[in-house]
């Protein structure tokens, strides 16, 4: 009899892990689709929400996985806290993640949830050291007429891809004429004549909104664009300084382990509002940042290190023993090997 027991206990383990998220423990995508499915099939109302992360692989790039993990696990419990049992909480995979709650729907109550939600999640962010960087954009549509798992999910998986192109708010919901924004919309009406397909590439490479506030990048990308900028110095005469910025103890070591998340957080968010739209920063180890500045001078160093420094020290004014190091490098052209000239 008890090891019937021990084997139904077994049965009850593997059949939970079978349909819950490894990693969040919210119902995987299977499971999501089925329960949100029989739902629908007994014509229960609702509305069906989907989200992601903004940027989540600049998170991943710049903090590494593990903190994108915590980031996915702290979002997780932020929604089981802010929504009801009864509401259907899942994970569709990467950084997505669905919400269905059933019933009547209420303009005031979902908007209230969406905007707890949101500033629960920067808040989160702040907390967790990566500054203003965890944010997210919700795409929902209603139940309708004959709906199915697929239909609403498609409806609402659109919604948030039009707000993922607008980033104007955290809530899209879905309205029929967001199927002319399609992608594959366009791409039908467009790419079969070809003097439209430069049209087309150019309205997918053109930066969706300018933000006016300096260029977070990955380290790779980053790269990329300092020699991209070093083989044409010769050609566009730019000027473009790159600095690296250390926190360091009164002594110069970098900081203890287990406050550089938090120092670093501060840094980030102090090069942000001290640099131009038009410059570029990446986290270049954990407790330095390197930053790229087209067509400073190198007179110009004096006032950005000021400002970085002063803002800096407000955000930590109780901790006189955290110092900045700054090191530069005015960027020189790289003149190209013999063989490269044949």
């Amino acid at each position: 009899m008890k090891k019937m027991d021990e084997l139904q206990v077994e049965n009850d383990r593997l059949r939970i892990l079978a349909r819950h998220d490894s990693l969040t423990g919210l119902l995987n995508r299977g499971a999501m689709e089925e329960e949100v499915g029989d739902l629908l099939k007994n014509k229960k109302g609702g509305i069906f929400l989907m989200l992601d992360v903004d940027h989540f692989k600049d998170i991943n790039d710049v903090y590494g996985h593990l903190t994108g993990d915590l980031v996915l696990q702290e979002l997780a419990r932020i929604m089981g806290f802010l929504f009801f049992k009864k509401d259907i909480i899942g994970r569709m995979g990467g950084d997505e993640f669905a919400i269905f709650i059933p019933g009547e729907y209420r303009n005031e109550l979902v908007d209230s949830k969406v905007e707890r939600l949101h500033s629960r999640a920067v808040q989160a962010g702040k907390d967790m050291g990566i500054g203003n960087s965890l944010k997210l954009t919700i795409g929902a549509d209603l139940v309708r007429k004959n709906d199915t798992f697929r239909t609403l999910y498609r409806r609402a998986d659109l919604a948030l891809r039009i707000g993922k192109q607008q980033r104007k708010k955290a809530l899209y919901l879905y309205e029929s004429s967001m199927e002319d924004c399609h992608p594959d919309s366009a791409a039908r009406n467009e790419l079969p004549a070809a003097p439209h397909d430069m049209r087309y590439i150019c309205r997918q490479l053109k930066e969706p909104e300018f933000a006016h506030e300096a260029g977070s990048q990955d380290y790779r990308t980053f790269l990329a664009i300092f020699r991209f900028l070093e083989r044409n110095l010769g050609r566009t005469g730019l000027n473009v300084q790159i600095i690296l910025i250390s926190v360091t103890d009164q002594f110069g070591s970098f900081v203890a382990l287990e406050e550089r998340e938090f120092l670093t957080g501060r840094l980030k968010d102090s090069i942000c509002s001290s640099l131009r739209f038009g410059d570029l920063y990446t986290r270049y180890s954990s407790c330095q940042f390197l930053i790229m500045t087209p067509g400073a001078a190198c007179e110009n160093m004096e006032q950005i290190i000021m400002r970085i420094q002063k803002k800096f020290q407000e955000s930590i004014s109780d901790r006189k023993d955290i110092k900045l190091f700054f090191s530069f490098y005015p960027l020189q052209q790289t003149a190209p090997k013999k063989q490269d000239l044949l």
